[in-house]
């Protein structure tokens, strides 16, 4: 048997050093916390808070929760349960303490007891965490036996998801097991007073994964020009130097990716302020555990790839052997290594395989750590002054959200096409899956069906209900009906609105706004532009933009011109004058447009006035990238949703140019349909709470400016925080709905 198993099936005794005076009032209770407490330290912990107190009792992983049971006074475990809560380490996060008394037992010391497989309790375990300061420091320190490890981490920081085979999180239950512990790392394991006592991760140079190349011999390749492979935490990247035009060239012959700007990791702090604005709270959530890709402004650069945009994503190192390589050569492109739109790629062989393809990959910098899931990095931008997610998933997946509810079945929704991310519901919490992306390949759609079910075994949910979108040609819609079981049909933009009522706990009606690009409406309709009236799992479409008759198809998605040329047509046919909805009013964008042609604009009119290939669309995405085309901003979507980001940038600079204060005025004119659409509503409900949500609320013009008009006008305005706007937060919206209507089921 290896060291690290003993250890496994060892019992840990800690003897206190002070004595439990003896009373009568004495008694025994069984105390349960639900949250992020397995991975972060908390046993051990638990025991240096008993050792300090002089409390006597044994303290266990269980599934995914933390149970304790002590003997002693009621006053002096009410303050233990206390100092548990006041001084947990900083990556745990506490949901739920359940206490109840057991029989009495005595005991005469603190135990941590082996690791139970649990019942059917919710169960949780932390996203990856990146490295602390402690380790930071270790491993910057010549005289330190893990200087310039690059796979350094202790009780609160080093990877958890992303390499965790079952519950409970123990050594054994992670890839970590490929890698025994030397004596070294032993004897901090097994040392109550060390900060990587029962640090699941621990390694040296002895003993933990090493590196295929040296940073050295990455970071002159680098520098040479030439694009390297690395494996992170949560698959492999592909990296190069931003500022080297040759080498941007190169990664977007290799990624198929033209336009789209890559996000760029910087060596630190005070890096990111030289090329971008930061403000103290964006600068805290660079520096989180999490570590996400934060969208920043960036300031006047020489790099082409860094003016690509007028937003940067922005991220720090969140391992060691980043930390070595930005020391050498930073900042740094990192992005997933895979085509785009397809999964990252985390499996050894995968990466040898690309690279036999891409013979522009020059080099790897690989270890032989196995990555249990593939998680993309998370990104994130502040709005409104407080950080929003747009794409949850390292460092954030798969922490639960609580919805309080009274129902304590197990459901699955499945989520979106585009963007996708899945949802697992046990009781209250709701547990998001990492992103996924769009689910037209055959490689995603397998990726996503092996991730369901790795999700469910590792959180012992079995569903009794799965929960899909309302279109009938979705992957994931097809995917539920295929599984055996109950399934309900949610539309699009209801669970766009119901995520954010999951989020922020809505009571009563609320108004959702949710614009998007496409949902499927329940009349058949392509939906986009939607106010719903709200409330439990149910809505009213209370109104909604116009239809337009939409040129239909793929290519016009990504053609903004054909957005422009319907809307034009529309115009000419009375848009303005007849028809259900919400008209917006186009005139001073046309006569700006009057001289502008499209190749193709001949034959597409043609199209539309025959009813070839059209689909009547409220789509507030779609008119957005039709007035892109329309003020000679961007007139076709080399990646998904630019002509809007386009649009988005003009309107940040109005006196550019008059299509831009145009770009400005549209903003502020959609800005305002809200909130004249809302007063109406209020009038009529009642209602003063407001949801704006769906990925035109990516939008950072839009989103703020009518956040403003709705509080001066004493409206209530929430939007989607924890989970994305767009439809990466469908799924919370999917299952809360269900949760609602299956409380309402059982209220009758």
């Amino acid at each position: 048997m290896s060291i690290t198993a003993m250890n496994t099936h060892m019992t840990m005794d800690i003897h206190t050093t002070t004595g439990t005076p003896m009373n009568t009032n004495r008694l025994t209770e069984r105390i349960k916390l639900w949250g992020i407490v397995q991975g972060v330290g908390f046993r051990p912990f638990v025991a240096k808070v008993a050792h300090r107190m002089g409390m006597k009792g044994e303290v266990l992983n269980i599934g995914g929760l933390v149970e304790i049971e002590v003997t002693d006074t009621r006053e002096r475990i009410d303050a233990f349960v206390k100092a548990i809560e006041r001084d947990k380490p900083v990556p745990a996060e506490i949901v739920h303490i359940k206490r109840t008394p057991e029989p009495f037992r005595e005991f005469d010391r603190f135990t941590i007891l082996d690791s139970d497989s649990g019942d059917d309790e919710a169960a949780m375990i932390p996203a990856d965490l990146s490295i602390c300061p402690h380790c930071l420091s270790e491993m910057r320190d010549p005289d330190n036996p893990r200087y310039r490890h690059p796979f350094i981490s202790c009780m609160v920081c080093g990877p958890r998801y992303t390499i965790i085979d079952r519950i409970p999180y123990d050594r054994d239950n992670t890839t970590m097991i490929d890698f025994p512990m030397c004596d070294f790392c032993e004897e901090e394991y097994t040392d109550l007073h060390d900060r990587r006592y029962h640090a699941q991760t621990i390694s040296c140079h002895s003993c933990g994964p090493v590196l295929s190349m040296s940073v050295e011999e990455g970071a002159q390749l680098l520098a040479a020009g030439e694009v390297i492979a690395f494996k992170s935490m949560g698959g492999y990247n592909l990296i190069c130097d931003p500022l080297n035009d040759q080498a941007v060239r190169k990664l977007r012959e290799i990624k198929k990716r033209e336009q789209k700007p890559f996000a760029v990791m910087f060596r630190d702090m005070e890096q990111i302020r030289e090329f971008c604005y930061v403000s103290p709270m964006e600068e805290k959530l660079l520096a989180s555990s999490a570590k996400p890709i934060l969208l920043l402004e960036h300031k006047p650069s020489d790099s082409k790839e860094i003016q690509r945009s007028r937003f940067i994503g922005s991220f720090l190192p969140s391992m060691g052997a980043q930390h070595l390589l930005l020391d050498e050569i930073s900042p740094l492109i990192v992005t997933s290594a895979n085509l785009s739109e397809m999964p990252i790629i985390k499996d050894d062989e995968e990466m040898r395989a690309m690279m036999e393809r891409e013979p522009l990959i020059k080099g790897v910098i690989s270890n032989k750590r196995r990555i249990q899931v593939r998680v993309d990095d998370s990104v994130v931008r502040a709005i409104d002054g407080q950080p929003q997610m747009i794409r949850r998933s390292k460092g954030y997946a798969p922490v639960p959200l609580y919805v309080k509810t009274e129902y304590g079945g197990q459901i699955l929704a499945t989520g979106g096409q585009l963007k996708n991310s899945f949802a697992l519901s046990k009781g209250p919490f709701v547990y998001m899956s990492q992103y996924f992306g769009d689910m037209d390949s055959v490689e995603n759609q397998k990726i996503y069906e092996e991730n369901v079910e790795r999700m469910a075994d590792l959180f012992r949910i079995k569903p009794e209900l799965v929960v899909c979108d309302l279109h009938p040609l979705y992957y994931t819609s097809a995917y539920a009906q295929k599984l055996g079981l109950p399934v309900l049909q949610v539309q699009h933009h209801h669970a766009h609105v119901a995520s954010v009522m999951a989020e922020h706990d809505l009571a009563g009606k609320v108004i959702g706004v949710s614009f998007d690009g496409t949902g499927y409406g329940t009349d058949g309709a392509i939906w986009g532009g939607e106010f719903l009236l709200c409330e439990g799992g149910e809505f009213r479409r209370a109104d909604h933009l116009r239809y337009v008759k939409m040129l239909g198809g793929d290519s016009s998605m990504k053609e903004g011109w054909k957005s422009a040329v319907s809307y034009l047509y529309a115009w000419e046919n009375g848009y303005r004058e007849q028809g259900e909805g919400i008209a917006i009013d186009l005139s001073d964008i046309i006569e700006f447009a009057k001289e502008r042609s499209w190749p193709g604009e001949e034959l597409a009119r043609k199209a539309i006035a025959a009813g070839i290939n059209t689909i009547e669309s409220s789509s507030m995405g779609r008119l957005f990238d039709g007035v892109s085309a329309l003020l000679g901003i961007k007139d076709r979507n080399d990646y998904e949703g630019q002509c809007a980001i386009l649009l988005e940038d003009a309107a940040a600079n109005p006196e550019a140019s008059a299509a831009n204060a145009l770009a400005l005025e549209f903003h502020k004119r959609i800005a305002r349909v809200i909130l004249d659409t809302c007063i109406r509503i209020r009038e009529e409900s009642g209602a003063r709470q407001v949801a704006l949500t769906g990925g035109v609320f990516q939008n950072k013009i839009l989103m703020e400016e009518s956040l403003a008009l709705l509080r001066r006008n004493d409206f209530i305005p929430y939007y989607n925080v924890s989970v994305s706007p767009n439809d990466g937060g469908i799924a919370l919206g999917q299952a809360y709905i269900a949760l609602r209507k299956k409380e309402a089921d059982h209220g009758n």
